[in-house]
């Protein structure tokens, strides 16, 4: 006799209603996304769990799985506004270090031909320095590849590498150093709760009906 093997399907999970007895996740501050509640949702469908205690752990792999993409997009925020804040200092103490040369430079001219500080006309554009910052930073982070590569060069061509200052970021940007650093922690107990989830769904009582033979 052949036999047609269907898993007990047990998706109504009764009068326990497993959402009621967990804690309400609160919205935080600063989060990447607004979507956990969807990404929850679409990982829990594709897991599918037919049993309660399938359920609970499909919402610690949710949990889990969004806690690795919440550390990776923190650590490149760290890593990124680490490096935007060390480029715009670079770029700040070079052009206006220029500016304040040159400042000097024409006051001690104009007073060696006789005149007075007080008369005299400050000679550097000193809004146009800012303008000229805040253009590279912006043209550094653009999405446009050849925006960025405009803005690189002309940072470099400044004694500012922005290449540079992202290495030594990696390296010493401690807020990114330490998202990064929980992640293969993070990764691994997603992956032994991922095989351990797949054992329980093997494991899965099953319906043994009868087929009739042709």
């Amino acid at each position: 006799m052949a036999h047609d093997l269907n898993p007990t399907i047990g998706g109504d999970f009764g009068s326990l209603a497993i959402n009621d007895l967990l804690p309400e996740r609160p919205a935080l501050i600063g989060e990447f996304s607004p979507a956990y509640e969807a990404f929850r949702e679409a990982t829990i469908a594709d897991l599918a769990p037919v049993t309660k205690y399938e359920y609970l752990q499909a919402l610690q792999l949710a949990d889990l799985n969004w806690a690795i993409l919440q550390a990776k997009a923190c650590a490149d925020v760290e890593l990124s506004s680490g490096t935007e804040r060390t480029v715009r200092a670079q770029l700040n103490a070079k052009l206006e270090g220029d500016g304040e040369r040159e400042y000097r430079r024409q006051l001690y001219a104009f007073e060696e031909a006789g005149g007075d500080e007080d008369d005299f006309a400050d000679p550097v554009d000193w809004d146009a320095i800012e303008e000229k910052i805040e253009n590279t930073v912006a043209g550094l982070k653009s999405n446009d590849p050849g925006e960025r590569e405009a803005a690189t060069a002309a940072a470099i061509a400044l004694g500012v590498d922005p290449r540079l200052v992202l290495s030594a970021q990696l390296v010493n940007n401690l807020g990114y150093r330490r998202h990064s650093e929980k992640l293969p922690d993070l990764e691994k107990r997603a992956r032994l709760l991922s095989a351990e989830y797949r054992e329980i769904q093997k494991a899965r009582p099953i319906d043994v009906v009868p087929v009739s033979g042709d």
